[in-house]
């Protein structure tokens, strides 16, 4: 199903965000979204998850959404093989897990509480988790901060070939360094 909002208008205090703003995403499509700093990624991202309400407009109902936002709201005390066994509700498992964390984390990761991991460490598991999650369409907040140039590509690759065909629509300020990859850019 495709991702349409229409009319969306939304506001914080005097500044203006979002007026009369209408975008479709065509289901299955593969998008970046760009704009300045304050320009409104996050909010079109929150308003689309239903996390936020906007102040007019519509945003298609009925999808079900798996996120990467700005925080990684990782679950403290779990390993990252534990973070994806709580977003399938154990449809699958350990070693399921484990096979497609290490993908994009080093095997002697996987078994480790995600505070003892790094940054970018941290930033991959809820990568994965949100690719793991069953869902229509991922939305992802700066999925690349974080990560050194080699890994960003990694990342990018791992998304793209686990995505199952499910409409991406990533935010970024990194667009020069995805230029290789067929996102369609769409600029706030």
């Amino acid at each position: 199903m495709d991702v349409q909002i229409r009319g969306l208008c939304h506001s914080f205090g005097e500044k203006q965000i979002f007026d009369r703003f209408d975008l479709t995403l065509p289901d299955g499509g593969l998008y970046g979204l760009t704009a300045p700093s304050g320009r409104g990624k996050t909010t079109l991202l929150r308003i689309i998850m239903g996390l936020l309400q906007p102040d007019a407009g519509a945003v298609t109902q009925g999808l079900q959404f798996s996120a990467v936002f700005q925080n990684d709201r990782l679950l403290p005390g779990r390993t990252p093989v534990e973070q994806l066994l709580f977003v399938r509700g154990g449809k699958r498992d350990r070693e399921d897990c484990r096979l497609f964390l290490s993908g994009i984390l080093p095997a002697d990761s996987l078994e480790q509480p995600v505070e003892e991991l790094s940054g970018g460490m941290q930033r991959r598991v809820a990568i994965a988790r949100a690719l793991w999650a069953d869902s229509d369409c991922v939305l992802m907040d700066e999925p690349f901060t974080g990560l050194d140039e080699d890994t960003l590509r990694h990342t990018a690759d791992f998304i793209l070939a686990n995505r199952q065909g499910r409409t991406l629509l990533l935010s970024t300020h990194q667009r020069e360094q995805l230029s290789e990859y067929p996102f369609e850019w769409l600029t706030l």
